[in-house]
C-alpha cells in the first residue's frame, strides 16, 4: 500500500458568518474635509437607499482619524451620536478586527 499524502486542511468555514455580515457599506475616505452637516447629509442619504432595499445590516466606514488634524477621529464619534439617535436604528457598534476595526461602525437598522 502506498502512503497516503498528508492534506492540508483549510479552516472549516463558520456557516453563521454570512447571517452576521453587513449587506451594504458606505465609505467616507477621499470625500474631502466634511461637516457635521456633511456626513448627516451622506449618511442620511445612505439610509435611504438601505430602507428602500429592505437592508437590516450595514457598516459605515469612517477611518481612524489618523489624518485629521490632531489625528484624532472627528466622523466616528458625530456619525456614531447621530446614528444612535434615530429611531430606526437598533444598534451602533465597532465593527469587528476584520472587517476594519476601530476605522468602523456597524449598525442594525429596523425600519
Amino acid at each position: 500500500m502506498g502512503k497516503r499524502k498528508p492534506e492540508s486542511r483549510k479552516p472549516k468555514p463558520n456557516k453563521y458568518d454570512n447571517l452576521s455580515r453587513p449587506q451594504e457599506e458606505f465609505d467616507f475616505h477621499d470625500r474631502g474635509v466634511l461637516l457635521p452637516n456633511d456626513i448627516r447629509r451622506l449618511a442620511n442619504e445612505f439610509l435611504d437607499e438601505c430602507k428602500s432595499r429592505n437592508l437590516t445590516k450595514v457598516i459605515f466606514i469612517t477611518g481612524k482619524g489618523l489624518h485629521s488634524r490632531n489625528g484624532m477621529s472627528v466622523i466616528k464619534p458625530f456619525l456614531k451620536k447621530y446614528l444612535s439617535d434615530l429611531p430606526f436604528v437598533s444598534r451602533v457598534y465597532e465593527g469587528r478586527f476584520d472587517r476594519g476595526g476601530e476605522g468602523t461602525l456597524e449598525v442594525i437598522l429596523d425600519f
